[in-house]
């Protein structure tokens, strides 16, 4: 998180692609990857506290390790860092 607060804090604008583009990162991230989780849940008969807690962390941003990977290899962190 870290590494992560430093790189965003230098640079020159927060989102570094189109808002369209952030905007359709942030619908997948937060409505069709709990979606998609929830549906195979339901197929290997999770339920109770699992299928919630699978349902919740799909829907938690992801993006400290993501962000760490598209440093390490220089493969767009800048826009990683938005999204």
């Amino acid at each position: 998180m870290f590494t992560l607060g430093i790189f965003m804090a230098a640079q020159p604008n927060i989102i570094a692609c189109s808002m369209s583009e952030a905007a359709s990162a942030m619908l997948v991230r937060f409505l069709v990857s709990p979606m998609l989780i929830a549906a195979i849940s339901k197929l290997i008969n999770l339920h109770g506290i699992a299928l919630h807690t699978a349902i919740i962390q799909a829907a938690f941003p992801q993006g400290v390790v993501s962000f760490v990977l598209a440093k390490e290899y220089n493969v767009h962190p800048n826009v990683l860092s938005t999204s």
